[in-house]
């Protein structure tokens, strides 16, 4: 008997002690202790609409072509082994992360600074795999005045923002990249699209070939 009531002591003693320990778990619903600028899922979701646009612009298409699904899987794979085999430098290699960098030389410590995010947008991210072959996936590089320290998401677009040195924050340099897609008659259409690969103070007119 005695035994058994040191066990049952022990088992509210442990109990007493979670009791104490989870509740201020729940004290953070008001506010995540997470850092913003990690959460670039949501990022992603909310800018893909924007990203879309941007993307077609540079193809200079006003829309995506309808084509059945399904149908570009073996001829995505002859073009993906085709680049490798010519040792085409456009891989679509993923960032490191998906932080907000500051362009050097922009901004002061009071000022906003010149933020770029990176993401890696992959085709079935944008909803065109079933008209793009190639490349799997983009990586879209935005510029927007931010500050570094507590960036939630870089929605402004660079032209809303250029009236003032202090946040000046634009595309600096460009890459272009091939592009290979099936249009609406089912035509093979190889092309290219020039994008942002970095942000500052400055006309974007440095392209590298």
């Amino acid at each position: 008997m005695a035994l058994a009531f040191v066990a049952m002591t022990v088992l509210l003693g442990s109990s007493l002690v979670v009791a104490f320990v989870m509740p201020p778990k729940k004290d953070h619903q008001g506010g995540p202790t997470v850092d913003p600028i990690y959460d670039q899922h949501r990022c992603q979701r909310d800018e893909l609409p924007s990203i879309r646009r941007s993307l077609l612009r540079a193809l200079n298409l006003q829309v995506e072509p309808q084509l059945p699904m399904g149908q570009l899987a073996p001829i995505r794979e002859q073009w993906k082994n085709t680049f490798s085999a010519i040792g085409h430098r456009f891989k679509g290699s993923a960032p490191s992360d998906n932080s907000p960098e500051v362009a050097p030389g922009v901004g002061n410590s009071t000022d906003l600074k010149c933020c770029q995010l990176v993401s890696q947008i992959s085709l079935e991210d944008l909803g065109w795999d079933n008209w793009v072959i190639y490349p799997e996936s983009f990586r879209v590089v935005q510029c927007a005045p931010c500050d570094p320290n507590n960036v939630r998401c870089l929605a402004n677009p660079p032209s809303a923002v250029n009236d003032s040195p202090s946040q000046c924050c634009e595309p600096t340099s460009k890459e272009t990249v091939p592009v290979v897609y099936m249009d609406e008659l089912s035509s093979l259409v190889i092309s290219s699209a020039a994008l942002t690969r970095a942000c500052g103070c400055g006309p974007g007119n440095t392209n590298k070939e």
